[in-house]
């Protein structure tokens, strides 16, 4: 049945009649005629009374059911879900606008399976009425054309139909659409942009809408890309086409288990929201009855077989996901050869932003024809465009990036089979070995570039017995970033398997775990898992001395980390005696680097320092100093380093006038040399801050405090350890000035971080409840001040044992405030708290 505005439309054109001739016909607005013909809207029964008598017709003529010419090769897809977006944005072009030129019809692109065919099928029965026609092309081959044009020239009854010249018939069935409006038709599946062209009119009064895979469409159409289903949409069509619940229900009313949910969505997730693989899922879960759970581990192990299995569809795509991208890979294969060794590199590397220049600078150990494509901009052009001619590849031309569909990538390696994938893999480590930086400041955007490739690749080899020497230095390379991202955990897992693969491949004593060891022993250390460390460090000790000597710089190295690790513990006799060893180690040897005898002198002075031995921590700092300040030179940032060390034994002494200019002179070559935002700069911002924050210089503290909160969130990301350093020194600023409200805010935000960065039980955590501790003491807050210092021991004697000077610190205090509690009235004034 014909609407209203379209009815209205047709007779106006009929008539050669404009909407301002009609308009004043009737007495009426132009504007109410547009609206009329655009939105559908129906006018009182006087008015459409009127039009009648005006057009000749009977009031009920225009909601009359016209004649439709229909030639949809396809029934509805009664499990349609979801692209209400897609479907409004395709009805505004093709409906509300006046008829369009040839540039301005709308094509659904994208990859095989995304669903452009049956987006188009449901815009067709959902808004046939609002067509005099409906009309199919099979777009895909010279073949299916002609055949399709023969079936709307036989369904028009053209004169032509029956002739045996193709172009007569061609021709005729453009006469008519040129001659004729308010028709569609759909092309669907265009490979040649040429073949298309050639058919259809220049000049219409109906509308056009194409499905194609292709990416760009020159003049031919107006793209409108479709994408993988959201998670809601994919888990909906999941469970309708697995007939888990009636499709009248919205995905808001699921009748089925949270488990089932989660389960559908991990499958959604797994199948990349590509609506073929969700419906030929759902297939096979409605005729074999297996649960969402059974299938996704079925997944996990079959998952060639899963994806090969068409099982029951509606027909208008009868192949399953494998044929449907291997078509699209065997489509493009003649076309470019080097296209298809990028596709299997592709195959090995993280699914979504995959750098250029990767592939660029591997290309050397890429295949033949990889090698001479990537070295040219143009030919490397030229390859991705045959690429996105099937969608198998997006390129994002902000970030120099590529994406594949996880389903292509799937596909892709079970069609490469496990030999030729570890090939491969292989390959690409030696690549990503190759150019996965030192991770300093200034390459951590691109170590993240590179991250997650890195993860997706070695995870392959994990799979076979390769003996890759480059895996455990590139796992290194990797976990040393993370490590100084402060991302612990997962640092943690990547430095676990370098350990493991380099362990399989070169034996438990191998020299090259060394550095490998004491990268893991850093990471213990910064994690508080401070006996995992000492246990690291004694095995890596022995092996030193086993297999590199006792005099060896990395024997004392080892012994320098392990000192460091008693001073943490508060074991300080154990510590200073390795520190000598050490130290005696590096002077023995002339051609030792003075920097590492520096640097063990430096260790030797913090532990000086908090043991309060301010006079040795001096000496040995300064000893420290001026061998930096030779070695390195007096404006060298590790100098820097050194003055800030020294200072903060002045401060610890309360001799402010010693400290505060030499944190103003590390400041400043900081400053000058890794500019204002760099990591250690903020570092004595912040101590700079401490010294003005002790002699009540808040309004110079508080400051620098806000600006290493914003460099350190900016460069570092909210979440990691430095920050809650930072927000747990602002609040003992506020604390201090008794802004206890505003403190407690920080506090409480510090705990948190640190609680998720470091985990429940790091020293840390037992330092910044120490600090809410004070604060709720000083508000006499007696319960609540009592309770967090009990967790604090609790931490403490657990991390650093019952002797510890800052286990005994807690205890101490608990014991005063105890006896004062028993010893004290309830009402207690403000002047004595």
């Amino acid at each position: 049945m014909l609407s209203f505005g379209l009815r209205l439309r047709q007779e106006r054109l009929r008539r050669h009649l404009s909407q301002e001739a009609l308009a004043e016909a009737l007495g009426i607005s132009p504007r109410s005629i547009r609206r009329w013909e655009q939105e559908q809207a129906i006018p009182q029964a006087s008015l459409r009374l009127q039009l009648s008598n005006f057009f000749g017709l009977r009031p009920e003529d225009f909601f009359e059911p016209a004649p439709l010419l229909w030639s949809i090769p396809y029934p509805r897809n009664p499990f349609f879900t979801g692209r209400e977006d897609i479907l409004q944005a395709l009805h505004d072009r093709l409906i509300l606008s006046q008829p369009v030129a040839l540039t301005q019809s709308p094509a659904l692109t994208g990859l095989g399976g995304i669903g452009k065919t049956q987006v188009a099928i449901e815009y067709a029965y959902r808004y046939q009425q609002e067509y005099s026609a409906v009309f199919w092309l099979r777009a895909e081959t010279t073949e299916s054309l002609m055949n399709s044009l023969q079936d709307i020239a036989n369904l028009l009854q053209l004169p032509e139909h029956q002739q045996e010249e193709q172009l007569q018939m061609v021709k005729a069935v453009q006469r008519w659409l040129s001659t004729h409006a308010d028709w569609l038709v759909i092309g669907d599946n265009i490979e040649e942009l040429d073949l298309l062209q050639s058919v259809i009119p220049l000049h219409r009064e109906g509308s056009m809408l194409f499905t194609t895979r292709r990416q760009a469409l020159g003049m031919l159409a107006e793209p409108l890309e479709l994408t993988a289903m959201d998670k809601q949409e994919g888990v909906e069509l999941l469970l309708r086409r697995a007939k888990r619940f009636p499709s009248s229900l919205s995905a808001d009313a699921l009748p089925v288990s949270a488990s089932n949910i989660s389960d559908a969505e991990e499958l959604v997730k797994q199948l990349g929201g590509l609506p073929l693989a969700l419906d030929q899922a759902g297939a096979y879960l409605e005729e074999t009855g297996c649960s969402i759970t059974d299938y996704l581990q079925r997944y996990h192990h079959q998952r060639p077989q899963l994806l090969g299995h068409r099982g029951l569809h509606g027909g208008a795509h009868p192949m399953s996901v494998t044929a449907t991208l291997q078509l699209s890979v065997k489509h493009i294969e003649p076309k470019h050869p080097a296209a298809i060794e990028l596709l299997r590199a592709c195959a090995c590397l993280y699914a979504d932003a995959i750098p250029e220049e990767l592939l660029v600078a591997g290309a050397p150990h890429l295949g033949s024809h990889l090698q001479q494509t990537a070295g040219d901009a143009y030919q490397f052009d030229i390859m991705l465009s045959v690429l996105r001619s099937a969608s198998l590849i997006e390129r994002y031309p902000d970030t120099h990036t590529l994406s594949i569909h996880r389903l292509t990538q799937a596909v892709l390696q079970d069609w490469i089979g496990p030999t030729a994938m570890q090939q491969w893999s292989e390959r690409m480590v030696r690549v990503l070995a190759a150019n996965f930086p030192e991770p300093d400041l200034a390459a951590w955007p691109q170590c993240e570039r590179l991250l997650q490739s890195v993860l997706a690749c070695v995870q392959w080899l994990d799979k076979t017995a390769t003996s890759l020497p480059e895996v455990g230095s590139l796992l290194s390379k990797a976990g040393n970033y993370l490590l100084k991202r402060g991302r612990f955990d997962e640092a943690e897992s990547v430095l676990a398997r370098a350990v493991a693969l380099t362990e399989q491949h070169n034996g438990s004593d191998h020299v090259t775990l060394i550095p490998l060891f004491l990268l893991q022993s850093e990471l213990f250390h910064l994690q508080g898992k401070y006996g995992q460390e000492e246990h690291l460090l004694q095995r890596t000790l022995v092996l030193c001395e086993q297999q590199l000597g006792t005099s060896h710089p990395m024997t004392a190295e080892a012994l320098n980390n392990l000192a460091n690790t008693y001073h943490e513990q508060g074991k300080y006799e154990q510590a200073e005696p390795l520190f000598y060893q050490a130290l005696h180690i590096q002077e023995q040897q002339q051609e030792f680097d003075q920097t590492e005898i520096a640097n063990t002198l430096n260790n030797l002075a913090l532990l000086y320092r908090d043991q309060e031995k301010f006079e040795q921590a001096e000496k040995l700092f300064r000893r420290a100093l001026l061998l930096r300040e030779q070695r390195l030179g007096k404006d060298h940032p590790v100098t820097a380093i050194t003055l800030n060390n020294l200072a903060i034994v002045y401060r610890r002494q309360q001799m402010y006038e010693r400290a505060e200019p030499l944190y103003q002179q590390a400041l400043q070559i900081l400053t000058q040399q890794l500019g204002p935002e760099h990591p250690i700069t903020v570092t004595i911002i912040s101590n700079l801050a401490n010294v003005y924050r002790d002699q009540e210089k808040y309004e110079q503290a508080e400051p620098l405090y806000q600006q290493a909160l914003r460099v350190r969130e900016q460069q570092l990301g909210t979440e990691h350890p430095d920050v809650a350093l930072t927000l747990a020194n602002l609040a003992t600023l506020y604390r201090e000035q008794k802004k206890y409200k505003q403190a407690e805010d920080l506090y409480q935000r510090a705990l948190s971080l640190r609680e998720q960065a470091l985990g429940p039980e790091h020293p840390e955590i037992a330092r910044t409840l120490q600090d809410l501790a004070i604060l709720q003491e000083m508000q006499g807050k007696w319960q609540e001040t009592i309770s967090l210092y009990q967790r604090a021991l609790t931490i403490r004697e657990a991390a650093f044992g019952l002797q510890h000077p800052q286990t005994n610190e807690i205890r101490t205090k608990l014991q005063s405030l105890s006896h004062y509690m028993n010893n004290t009235s309830e009402t207690i004034s403000e002047e004595e708290r």
